[in-house]
């Protein structure tokens, strides 16, 4: 597991420097600041991240997407938390570096709407997000090509819809990262961008469950990561079972 933990890592760093080191470098001559970029880049260094990571930990690299994978039941809850804890290393840890390339206070995500109309902003992109990557990740029907790109188109068009109004976050580690250096302001909004996404990614995850369409068209994650989970736990407990027999004797 340490793998897939460390796969986690990586992929939600990738794909947090990439939009605040972005946010970053506006200020130097010839950067592009604009919403279209911050759009582009953010979907993707999330595709990039998909294709080179999802065949070793399914590619979550998002405290929602987890959350909604385990309550759809396409991912076991006993690896829920350490998968977030890996997440939000990952997007401390690339918040921490664009801080120090480029100064604190980048990349944040600060609502330019109220508190209500963002919750709802957020929570409506995360469930789009969320549909598409339940949909085309634990779906036996969907092409094996299709994830990556799918997903990460999906994070540009959202990012386009709901930038200007909330940032676009759609995931609770991409907006904690940079929140923990931006100061109070920032930090005072972060219960948003944890609150609405999960609810988000819950909502989207439960509805595409009640419409696939029969059990035999599912599977875990990329690749049947949550047999494959399952496997590991079964053959823990059957050696603990044996050590266990071996101590009684």
């Amino acid at each position: 597991m340490r793998q897939r933990y460390a796969a986690e890592a990586i992929g939600t760093f990738g794909i947090v420097f990439a939009p605040v080191a972005l946010s970053g470098a506006h200020s130097l001559t010839g950067a592009d600041g604009s919403l279209m970029a911050a759009a582009w880049v953010s979907g993707l260094a999330v595709l990039a991240m998909i294709y080179a990571l999802g065949h070793i930990s399914a590619a979550h690299f998002n405290p929602a997407v987890s959350i909604g994978f385990a309550v759809a039941r396409r991912f076991p809850w006993r690896y829920v938390g350490p998968y977030i804890l890996s997440q939000l290393a990952g997007a401390i840890v690339a918040a921490a570096l664009a801080a120090c390339l480029f100064g604190p206070g980048h990349g944040v995500h600060i609502p330019r709407v109220s508190a209500l109309h963002a919750v709802l902003m957020e929570a409506t992109l995360t469930f789009l997000l969320m549909l598409v990557i339940i949909a085309v990740a634990t779906d036996r029907r969907a092409n094996g090509a299709i994830p990556g790109l799918a997903i990460g188109l999906t994070v540009v068009f959202d990012v386009m819809i709901g930038g200007p109004a909330t940032g676009g976050s759609m995931n609770p580690a991409r907006t904690l990262g940079p929140a923990l250096f931006g100061g109070a302001t920032a930090l005072s909004h972060v219960w948003i961008y944890i609150a609405a996404p999960i609810a988000g990614a819950v909502i989207a995850a439960t509805l595409y469950e009640s419409i696939r369409g029969g059990e035999e068209h599912a599977k875990g994650a990329p690749n049947d990561l949550y047999e494959a989970l399952m496997e590991i736990q079964e053959s823990a407990l059957k050696e603990q079972n044996a050590l266990a027999g071996r101590d009684i004797r």
